[in-house]
């Protein structure tokens, strides 16, 4: 895959997304930027930035199966347990965008489809008690992942900015360059539609703990 300068232009507006997202978030400091500020040394800041991005993706994403997987049929929700038992075995970075992409399309898609059906609500309080704590937690260590996101967003636009300058290091940010649109649209997707769980969720009884950049996320290994 080729990276252009354009693409570079395109990976840094992620930070419109996110700075859209703090306003929707409403959660204030917990939101705040993390350094900008690289080694001087592309290879090692690429690899710092992917080291910190698999992890939050892996946290994100897995929110996200167990999330819609509680509201799923059992072959469906087999499939997903699938998908998350491969997503956390893979550490290669250009195997594991791929498995993201594809994860966070497919999952996002579905939360806004759930959280926009009209008998969301109904649907919510008629899982199991065991289903709704599983949205819960999955809703919890979303947030945690986005707000990791959104403090590890400058760290990647900083990057791309100094490879601009030196043809060379174009092609060692290209996993940057696909990484950063998913992490603006992960915290978009905190911002647009984890509200609606966390509200259907008080409505049955449910309460998703507070949480920040800071906080460990719960164990998801069987959805």
């Amino acid at each position: 895959m080729k990276i252009t300068r354009r693409d570079i232009s395109l990976a840094a507006g992620a930070s419109v997304v996110a700075n859209l997202a703090h306003a929707q978030l409403g959660l204030g400091s917990l939101l705040g930027g993390g350094s900008d500020k690289g080694s001087g040394n592309i290879d090692t800041d690429v690899k710092s930035f992917l080291d910190k991005s698999i992890n939050i993706e892996k946290t994100m994403y897995s929110a996200q199966l167990a999330i819609v997987a509680a509201y799923a049929s059992e072959v469906d929700r087999a499939k997903m347990q699938g998908s998350l038992d491969e997503m956390k075995k893979t550490t290669d970075p250009k195997e594991a965008g791929a498995k993201f992409q594809e994860v966070s399309e497919s999952s996002s898609a579905e939360m806004k489809k759930l959280s926009s059906s009209a008998d969301f609500a109904d649907q919510t309080k008629n899982l199991s008690e065991a289903k709704q704590k599983q949205v819960a937690t999955g809703v919890f260590n979303f947030l945690i992942g986005a707000l990791q996101a959104k403090d590890l967003l400058p760290s990647g636009q900083a990057v791309m900015k100094s490879a601009s300058s030196n043809p060379m290091n174009l092609t060692k940010v290209v996993p940057i360059k696909d990484a950063l649109p998913r992490l603006g649209n992960a915290i978009s997707l905190a911002g647009d539609v984890i509200p609606k769980f966390v509200n259907v969720l008080k409505g049955a009884n449910i309460k998703v703990p507070e949480s920040s950049s800071k906080s460990t996320p719960e164990p998801l290994t069987s959805i």
